[in-house]
């Protein structure tokens, strides 16, 4: 049986206050989580131009899912992405443990918060 994530992005800036969310497999740890999915959601994130240019990629590429399955999933591990646009604030959780990113989160930043999570 493959691991099962599910992971709520959330995100507030001055054009969208609102939340989508991620389910998937093969990823059954936060370090793989944030490593194979949250950090492309990051970096895109951190990279657009307007937060809506994101937000319709996401949604052309069909990556989110419906409150209602994201709910209903079995995952083996749920995570949660918060961004700030307005203030460019990033931070990764799981459970009780928050990271915060700088005010825009790189590569390095984030194998650096995949190996705390690891270990």
């Amino acid at each position: 049986m493959a691991d099962t994530y599910a992971l709520r992005v959330q995100v507030e800036s001055h054009e969208y206050d609102g939340e989508f969310y991620l389910v998937g497999d093969r990823y059954g740890t936060p370090a793989d989580v944030l490593d194979n999915v949250a950090a492309d959601h990051l970096l895109r994130i951190a990279n657009a131009p307007r937060i809506e240019e994101y937000l319709l990629d996401v949604l052309k590429h069909g990556e989110n899912t419906s409150k209602a399955e994201y709910e209903a999933t079995d995952s083996d591990v749920e995570c949660w992405i918060h961004v700030d646009v307005s203030y460019r604030r990033y931070a990764f959780g799981v459970g009780n443990r928050v990271f915060e990113f700088s005010s825009e989160p790189s590569k390095s930043e984030i194998a650096s918060t995949v190996t705390q999570l690891q270990s």
